[in-house]
């Protein structure tokens, strides 16, 4: 069925029972030379009764591969094995994914949690589901070193619904994201209560409580689940404010540190590569600007002083793209290549439909003439990104600039 398409982008084999040998199949047929011409960005395999065999079938598909962006391997029979789940991190530290999720997968445990979050270091991973799959106090640890890590934790969503963490796991959890945690905007621990037979009171203490010299606060479990949750909710804003901000700061700035930093003439830069340019580019103007004069380190000190909430890497990383004449876009667009398309959608309702005397021309819209400066060409409802709205994500990913760094 495959084959016989031309352009296959999703992979959508829920409720199939495909098992462990169907699922080597399917990947086996994937990983061919055949089946590589497909770039699917989304699988989803959810209630296929596939195990660890199966699963490392996925994780042998995975390694190395930069078109899958999600994968839901929900309500399967994985088990916990630290074998298995250590090639199934290392699989996914070398892919591209965005989204992940193995939720419903009861027989996990804790086994996959101690694998699965230490060795977890895959920067374009920025939604996790580890819903159902049977963690309990053990996994705490694990989880919480992970979020705690800012140079491998780039989530912006984490469900970890349903599991047996207990309040004081869930708390503690919470209390880390909170203090060190700038990437996290949405976040879920709902069913993660203490079990019946233990007590209504728990023991609140910090996760640094032996640097400190307070004594523990007892406090009943759902007055200490409402203060979580609300203290959620409080970190969410936090971050999405930040996050917003941040990105904001970094793209005004490149605006400037281009104007700026950029010594290297555009028309000497473009000449060398044999691109014809107009007469009115080769002029070469009288005056420079005083700015420029300025030692480097002043001139730096400066354009800083446009984005206060960056750190200084995710300065410098941008003063080192705004200062290249390599990262200046090309002066004649390139050619797209087969099966791809580079073109924004147009706001149909700005369109005169009834009056337009050319109904057929409407919709070629490129990228550089759009008028899309905003990057949302779809209607008012943000719907759908155009082009320029995903090279800024991807520039702002690169720069590191999606999320605030207090270092």
């Amino acid at each position: 069925m495959i084959s016989s398409r031309r352009t296959v982008k999703k992979l959508l084999l829920g409720h199939n029972d495909l098992g462990d040998d169907g699922c080597a199949v399917l990947f086996t047929f994937l990983g061919s030379q055949i089946g590589q011409r497909y770039p699917i960005a989304e699988i989803s395999l959810n209630s296929n009764g596939i195990g660890n065999q199966g699963l490392l079938a996925i994780s042998h598909y995975l390694v190395g591969n930069a078109h899958l962006k999600e994968l839901f391997i929900q309500a399967n029979a994985f088990k916990g094995d630290a074998h298995v789940t250590d090639s199934f991190v290392k699989a996914v530290n070398s892919s591209r994914l965005q989204a992940l999720s193995v939720t419903i997968n009861g027989e996990l445990g804790d086994t996959f949690a101690e694998y699965f979050f230490p060795a977890l270091n895959c920067r374009s991973l920025k939604e996790l589901h580890v819903s159902s799959i049977g963690m309990t106090p053990r996994s705490v640890p694990h989880i919480s070193a992970y979020l705690r890590s800012p140079e491998r934790c780039y989530l912006q969503t984490f469900k970890c619904n349903g599991n047996q963490l207990g309040i004081k796991g869930v708390t503690s959890l919470v209390r880390v994201i909170g203090r060190s945690n700038y990437s996290l905007t949405t976040m879920e621990f709902y069913a993660n209560e203490l079990p019946e037979s233990a007590s209504d009171m728990v023991e609140y203490v910090s996760d640094n409580g032996s640097e400190e010299s307070t004594e523990p606060t007892i406090i009943p479990n759902s007055n200490l689940w409402t203060e979580c949750r609300s203290k959620q909710n409080r970190i969410s804003i936090r971050n999405a404010t930040f996050k917003r901000e941040v990105e904001h700061q970094a793209l005004q700035l490149l605006r400037y540190a281009r104007t700026s930093l950029l010594h290297v003439p555009l028309a000497a830069g473009r000449i060398m590569e044999g691109e014809s340019l107009p007469t009115r580019n080769l002029e070469v103007p009288r005056r420079t600007f005083p700015f420029r004069y300025l030692p480097t380190e002043l001139q730096l000190s400066i354009l800083s002083l446009l984005a206060p909430l960056l750190s200084s890497a995710q300065r410098l990383r941008i003063f080192q793209y705004a200062s290249s004449p390599e990262t200046l876009p090309p002066l004649i667009p390139r050619l797209g290549s087969a099966g791809t398309s580079h073109k924004c959608l147009p706001d149909p309702g700005k369109m005169n439909f009834a009056t337009s005397p050319k109904l057929g021309q409407l919709w070629k819209v490129e990228g550089g003439n759009s008028q899309c400066g905003t990057g949302q060409c779809l209607g008012v409802s943000n719907s759908m990104s155009c082009t320029r709205e995903q090279a800024r994500s991807e520039w702002l990913d690169k720069m590191g600039c999606t999320v605030y760094d207090p270092r």
